[in-house]
């Protein structure tokens, strides 16, 4: 998996500006290969998701936005210019680069996937799309945005690019209930009768009545 690496840093070199901002026409080697709008579209995504999310470490991107030919040279320069707070070990560097390389080649399992994309008009992107929905959906903000506001926790299934409205509206009505905002209102509109539940909870159950055994019971098998 290292040429896909080595072609990430080509897609970077021709995509990014010096100052991180990605741009909308590639310049460069890939400028002259006149790559269509949805190949471009797919570097430009890819490129982003790699430099920023934690999909690869800081490591390896100081790694990829290098010119230098190999991760001692890179690591050496970098820590000529930085503090000796801040120096990498170029052995530390070099299993870093190679641990993030196969996290890569989890979801993108095909090494010469850049490649093709760079030099095959007739290029199906239709797998490459659906490996990076699954990096993206694991590593992006915007789906965190998501997990973290909802308690329930969504399963990692494939990543579907429809949905008929009466689907969409099945399974907004199934999550509504478990986003954080909807819990936090319900528990500041619970009604004092609450306050019996920890009754139930902390009492002896010799000492309840056999209402309340009966009703300690419903609870009991709500939550087991």
């Amino acid at each position: 998996m290292k040429y896909l690496l080595r072609m990430t840093r080509e897609v970077y070199s021709c995509f990014v500006e010096a100052n991180g901002k990605i741009l909308e026409r590639p310049v460069g080697n890939i400028a002259k290969r006149n790559l269509d709008k949805k190949r471009e579209d797919f570097l430009k995504r890819y490129i982003d998701l790699v430099l920023n999310t934690k999909i690869v470490s800081d490591t390896t991107k100081i790694y990829i936005r290098s010119s230098l030919p190999s991760v001692a040279a890179v690591i050496t320069n970098y820590n000529d210019m930085v503090g000796k707070s801040e120096s990498i070990n170029i052995k530390t560097a070099q299993s870093q680069i190679d641990y993030d390389t196969r996290k890569l080649a989890r979801y993108f399992i095909e090494d010469t996937m850049i490649n093709k994309i760079l030099t095959s008009s007739s290029c199906d992107l239709t797998v490459y799309e659906k490996q990076f929905n699954l990096a993206y959906s694991d590593y992006s903000k915007k789906n965190k945005m998501l997990t973290d506001n909802l308690v329930l926790k969504i399963p990692r299934v494939d990543i579907k690019d429809t949905c008929s409205d009466e689907q969409f509206s099945e399974i907004l009505s199934v999550i509504a209930p478990y986003f954080k905002k909807n819990i936090h209102y319900v528990e500041s509109n619970l009604p004092k009768s609450v306050g019996y539940l920890l009754y139930l909870m902390t009492s002896l159950i010799s000492s309840l009545t056999f209402e309340d055994k009966a009703r300690y019971k419903i609870i009991k098998n709500m939550i087991e």
